[in-house]
């Protein structure tokens, strides 16, 4: 356009702007209709058309909170606006930066265009939107979403006019409006392209952001994946394609021994030594799942599972990723999936008299010692349960608890299930191989049940493991560290076992350090009506049944019976009587005919009635006598009120 064109231009639209500030009307086609818009939006927010220097400012401690806050667009935005400005630096322009409020947040430009600028309050903190100073580039890019140059007597106010603005909104990846970025400048020095340079700027800007944003998602996955792996149990390390390690987490670390760093950019294979199962899964590309591996590596000797998955691309091995868990906490999976916990503690073993309570004092004591405990008593008598409650009370208590019936086992397995074997030990020998009960045992309690059965060529191989404090397992050749608390138990008497030749004397001096006789039921006064009423209440539970009461010649068969089976039997008794009830009763003839003899039941072996029996049946009869009157009963019998109350708890009778 001519200078002459642009002068005829300028003079037609300051006409078209007198007669709009006026009238507020404007003919169409005289101005560009979002200059005429833009004129119809300032008019109505009551802008001042003779003013436009702009009212609405920040404080110095409002715009630095502004800043502060709009810190990613400003450390974007900055690089951009320096080069823009370098592109026009001399010719009177300021690149100005805008939040999408119209708030200003930076400026750029020759010392005396900002002086200028300074005169209409165009500075940081300043309100440049349209409803603050009405029509110029920054507010009105923003009200329409597009970039816009407003030149001259197209702004609305009339101190505007001597300027000429381009300015385009910026958006963030989303879409939204986040920004302006404008250039100002006199209005002679009007130039197209001058909105060109601040389209292309505020492209740079936006592809700027959208890095940004894209770095920022990459590094919170990063940091999610990380945590992610961190918090795994499990040992986590991937290797490349030339087998070196290329990361690691910490619990792999702590497993191999060596400190992440250390670990990163090693050869895998210098790190676990000539493994073929690893070797294997690199060369072949053929993943392995939770094997075993036992060997030597920098640091100490290694001994956990792994499972190796093969990275792949276009059927072209790339790398690994191995997966590693130590042997203890698999051996606690295990132990935990098959029950291999003690239940049982003091509190459970029902009983107050002076031979079980002396048992249970000696028990304890056990329990706080480190040493290998040696239960003794006849079958039945609950050896089991005093090896729970000493583990439970032990400082092994979290620790497994592992219980093996050595009499039940054949003679050719005993080796195998408590040491473990090797893969290709022995035909059907599993793949892979298996622990044995030591090292499922390892940090708890190993329960030797009936011990004094073993063959006498595998008691050598348990003194052994006793004495070292290892285990060998069938076909192999490595030595596998075990940290186990051994608890024996056996109804045989074990002295006599090794006057026979039976039991080696060696081993029974390792055993029989902390020595624990448990006695049988018959030489328990007293305890024999507690465990009744125990197991009662238990089985009826048990078996759906409702017993409120328990006939009193059911205690009395109880107290005469000498129990051979001793709790075990007497638990099996109960249950077999609990099974016939029908009411809520138990009577003597739900017993066993061998516990219940019929009219003799109350008689001991020498055909002689039993005291207790009589002074039962003489509180029965004087109750029956006075209908339940306990005083009158009382007088009869020639005791006292209380005494009578006292024997009727003891003999069960409830009137």
């Amino acid at each position: 356009m001519s200078t002459l064109a642009r002068e005829f231009a300028k003079s037609n639209i300051k006409q078209v702007w007198k007669q709009f500030v006026l009238s507020g009307k404007i003919q169409d086609g005289l101005v560009r209709t979002v200059i005429a818009e833009s004129w119809v939006r300032s008019r109505e927010a009551g802008v001042n058309h003779l003013d436009g220097c702009c009212l609405d400012l920040l404080s110095r401690e409002e715009v630095q909170a502004l800043r502060e806050e709009r810190q990613q667009l400003l450390d974007i935005a900055r690089p951009i606006m320096d080069t823009l400005f370098k592109c026009v630096q001399g010719s009177g322009f300021v690149v100005v930066l805008i939040t999408e409020t119209g708030r200003i947040l930076e400026t750029i430009g020759d010392p005396d265009i900002l002086e200028m600028a300074g005169t209409l309050n165009f500075l940081p903190g300043a309100n440049w939107s349209e409803e603050s100073v009405g029509t110029n580039a920054i507010g009105t890019s923003l009200a329409i979403g597009s970039a816009i140059q407003v030149s001259g007597a197209e702004h609305y106010c009339s101190k505007h006019h001597a300027w000429t603005c381009s300015g385009g909104p910026i958006h963030d990846p989303s879409g939204k409006i986040i920004g302006c970025l404008n250039m100002s400048g006199m209005q002679d020095r009007v130039h197209s392209h001058t909105l060109g340079m601040i389209v292309a700027a505020v492209g740079a800007i936006e592809n700027q952001l959208r890095k940004e944003e894209a770095q920022q998602r990459l590094a919170a996955a990063h940091k999610h994946l990380t945590a992610v792996v961190g918090s795994i149990s499990e040992g986590l390390l991937s290797v490349d394609s030339e087998a070196r390690i290329t990361h690691v987490n910490s619990a792999a670390a702590k497993i191999i021994g060596m400190l992440p760093s250390e670990l990163v950019g090693k050869p895998v294979l210098e790190v676990f030594g000539e493994s073929r199962q690893i070797r294997k899964v690199l060369e072949t590309g053929q993943s392995c799942l939770e094997e075993e591996l036992v060997m030597d590596a920098p640091r100490g000797r290694i001994h956990c599972t792994f499972t190796a998955t093969a990275i792949t691309d276009e059927a072209r091995t790339v790398g690994a990723v191995v997966t590693l868990r130590e042997i203890k906490q698999v051996h606690q999976i295990v132990n935990q999936m098959a029950g291999a916990q003690a239940r049982f503690r003091f509190g459970d073993i029902i009983g107050e008299s002076p031979q079980i309570s002396d048992v249970i004092r000696k028990a304890k004591m056990a329990a706080q010692s480190p040493s290998t405990v040696l239960l003794m008593g006849e079958s039945g008598t609950g050896k089991e349960v005093f090896a729970q409650a000493i583990h439970n009370a032990s400082a092994r208590r979290n620790g497994p608890f592992v219980a093996v019936n050595c009499a039940a086992m054949p003679r050719e397995l005993i080796q195998s299930e408590l040491f473990g074997y090797c893969e290709g030990a022995f035909t059907g020998a599993r793949r892979g191989g298996r622990p044995g009960k030591f090292e499922l045992a390892s940090g708890g309690t190993l329960f030797l049940d009936e011990v004094g059965d073993m063959p006498l060529d595998m008691q050598v191989n348990l003194l052994r493991v006793l004495q070292e404090k290892n285990v060998v397992r069938v076909g192999g050749d490595k030595a596998i560290p075990v940290d186990v608390r051994v608890i024996a138990a056996t109804n045989k008497n074990l002295f006599k076992e090794v006057e026979k030749g039976n039991f080696r004397q060696d081993l029974f001096y390792r055993l029989n350090v902390f020595t624990v006789n448990i006695p049988p039921l018959r030489e328990r006064e007293g305890d024999r009506r507690s465990l009744t009423q125990h197991f009662v209440q238990k089985l009826s539970l048990k078996l759906g049944k409702e017993i409120s009461r328990i006939q009193p010649e059911v205690y009395e068969q109880v107290e005469v019976y000498h129990w051979p089976g001793n709790v075990r039997e007497l638990e099996n008794v109960l249950e077999q009587a609990i099974n016939l009830v029908e009411g809520d009763t138990l009577f003597t003839e739900h017993l066993p005919a061998h516990i219940n003899p019929g009219p003799v039941c109350a008689k001991m072996e020498r055909g002689i009635i039993s005291l207790a029996a009589l002074e039962r049946r003489a509180i029965e009869d004087a109750l029956e006598k006075f209908a339940g009157n306990v005083s009158r009963a009382a007088q009869a019998l020639g005791i006292g009120r209380n005494t009578l109350y006292e024997k009727m708890r003891k003999y069960g009778n409830s009137r």
